[in-house]
């Protein structure tokens, strides 16, 4: 029983909020009879007044465009809304679309003016949330009791007054509802919101993006993107008072000259984001003079809005460059389209079309909500754009460096290939010269094999490793023969691994063979002087161990006299070693170690 009570209480409840709701909102921005006479001439409050007694007012229905030299005065009727609130004590009236002009109240026995004026001190009061103008007007201060005159001048602007109308809403339903946001209203606030959070994102992103890349294309779309911000403020009163809408002439200012340079920094983010200087050199030329036009029509539009800012010349101004720059804009898209080398050109055709379709809408159809939305587009399409352009310039840059680094491997390879050609050519010459012909030949017959090898891979930087031993035994045959068969070797190779098609620097091992050689075991007066090399697999390396049972490392420092070079051979292989891996330093690469008999080199070549 109680639960029903309670449901009752609570139903009645809000049925009667929900009537109470109902009846303020018929009271709120009640569309208000209006009658107008145009005159080109200048006429008092007084000459007004008795036309209007005249009856000389007439309807709108046909009045068509507003001329910018006529003086419209609007008769405001309230008789029918007072009738409907015989209460009242005052009212709520909407001057809307007024950019220019004067109310007039009766106060006793003459008519006061009120200032309209926009950019000038008036008697305007703005909603917080739903952003109308308006002006409470006492009931004793209507003319007749029911009647205000309004003087209107359209100078920037020429709307339609066909059937214009202005409204009016009771103190109650004007404090209730002026709190809420209207629906056009809130779809405006949203877009507002939305370009807000996509363009602080963004912003943020070509801040960081230029402190790292110092690339001026990331500081002209974030200049393009405040600037949308301080010129799409004005649908929203939050964002608006952020810029400054208390002063309204300063206001207006920075939204005007917004507007310019809003298509400025578009048009220069455009030319360094395709690269016009270095790709399409003739048309950056033209639109690096479009954009010293569009600096000096900046600074005219500030100084004409600072000297008056109800100037209709700046205004029709304003017009044409819009016009302009939507025409070059038709045209530069379908230039970019035939002739632009690159895919990145369909991210800036996509977001131009769509941002200036947004700019068109706002110009002709007077709804700011077309150019915020295709701005938002746009921003999004550029995220993916600048997004790309960083992927390709990161490929781009990763290609350079492995070209570099191939290239700068066949160099030193290619130092390291005259050093043993040199050294075999004098080993033929002392053959022949103390008569060992037919060693000669047998040398002279190896020889050619490495060699015909050696240019058969040198157009790859890297071989496989079983080749690189076939390499390695016609190079340690030779100087076998050079040596009288001095010593003798053993190459061997991890069975259970696929080792011999990993790919390895060609000619890595030989100066390390050649220096166990040369000062290991040539210098060993007795016993036998054997050579091991073993390659196996370690983790993301391939082990290759140099062993030879020569005099020791100690020993060979000992040998060597004080003016000695360090193995030219050998620095470059390190090098070449320390290009291939190089997050590994150098000596981790490399590591001798003493035998005892003998020395162990561990070289840990970097698998590809």
């Amino acid at each position: 029983m109680r639960k029903n009570i309670f449901l009752m209480l609570f139903l009645g409840f809000l049925l009667s909020n929900l009537a109470f709701s109902q009846s303020i909102s018929l009271n709120y921005k009640i569309p208000i009879p209006t009658k107008v006479l145009a005159i080109d001439t200048a006429a008092s409050i007084k000459q007004i007044q008795n036309l209007s007694d005249l009856r000389t007012f007439h309807g709108s229905e046909n009045l068509g465009s507003a001329r910018a030299k006529t003086n419209y005065w609007f008769e405001i009727d309230f008789s029918e809304f007072l009738e409907n609130h015989p209460n009242l004590d005052s009212l709520i009236f909407y001057p809307v679309g007024i950019e220019k002009g004067s109310l007039f109240v009766w106060n006793q026995d003459h008519f006061d003016s009120l200032s309209l004026n926009r950019f000038e001190e008036n008697v305007l009061l703005r909603s917080e949330f739903s952003g109308l103008n308006y002006v409470p007007i006492p009931v004793q201060n209507l003319y007749h009791g029911s009647k205000l005159f309004m003087r209107v001048n359209y100078i920037r602007i020429s709307p339609n007054l066909t059937n214009k109308v202005f409204y009016s809403s009771t103190p109650q339903a004007h404090a209730t509802f002026s709190k809420l946001v209207s629906r056009n209203s809130f779809k405006s606030q949203v877009l507002a919101y939305f370009f807000l959070g996509v363009a602080f994102v963004l912003l943020v992103f070509n801040l960081i993006l230029f402190s790292y890349m110092k690339d001026r294309q990331y500081i002209y779309y974030g200049l393009f993107i405040l600037f949308q911000l301080m010129y799409y403020s004005q649908i929203s009163p939050t964002l608006a008072h952020v810029f400054g809408y208390q002063y309204s002439k300063f206001f207006f200012w920075l939204t005007t000259v917004s507007q310019v340079i809003i298509n400025l920094t578009y048009l220069m983010f455009i030319r360094h984001f395709l690269d016009f200087k270095e790709k399409m050199p003739k048309f950056d030329r033209i639109v690096k003079g479009l954009a010293y036009g569009l600096c000096g029509f900046t600074l005219l539009m500030a100084v004409l809005v600072i000297i008056n800012p109800y100037s209709r010349l700046q205004a029709d101004l304003m017009n044409v460059e819009r016009i302009f720059m939507a025409t070059f804009t038709l045209f530069a898209v379908i230039y970019l389209w035939r002739n632009y080398p690159d895919n990145l050109v369909w991210f800036v055709i996509s977001g131009t079309v769509i941002f200036t379709t947004g700019a068109l809408c706002t110009m002709f159809l007077l709804d700011l909500d077309y150019m915020v939305a295709g701005s938002a587009v746009e921003s999004i399409i550029f995220s993916f754009g600048l997004s790309y352009k960083i992927k390709a310039i990161s490929s781009q840059k990763q290609k350079a460096e492995i070209e570099a680094y191939q290239t700068k491997l066949g160099a030193l390879r290619a130092q390291i290939n005259p050093h043993f050609i040199f050294n075999s050519l004098a080993s033929i010459q002392h053959l022949i010269s103390s008569g060992q012909n037919k060693a000669a030949l047998r040398y002279l017959s190896k020889f050619s094999k490495f060699v015909r090898q050696v240019l058969e891979n040198s157009l790859d930087i890297h071989i496989t490793l079983e080749k690189e031993i076939e390499l390695l035994k016609v190079y340690l045959d030779l100087e076998s023969l050079r040596f009288d068969h001095a010593f003798s070797y053993e190459i061997e190779i991890d069975a259970k691994s696929n080792l011999d098609q990993e790919e390895v620097p060609m000619m890595i091992v030989q100066p390390f063979v050649e220096n166990a050689i040369k000062h290991g075991l040539l210098p060993k007066k007795e016993g036998d002087k054997k050579l091991k090399i073993h390659f196996h697999e370690c983790d993301q390396f391939i082990h290759c161990e140099v062993m030879d049972n020569g005099i020791g490392i100690t020993a060979s420092k000992a040998n060597k006299s004080p003016n000695s070079r360090p193995s030219r051979g050998l620095m470059l292989t390190e090098e070449r070693l320390k290009m291939a891996h190089k997050s590994i330093d150098q000596e981790e690469l490399i590591q001798f170690s003493d035998c005892h008999p003998g020395t162990k080199v561990l070289i840990k070549i970097p698998k590809l």
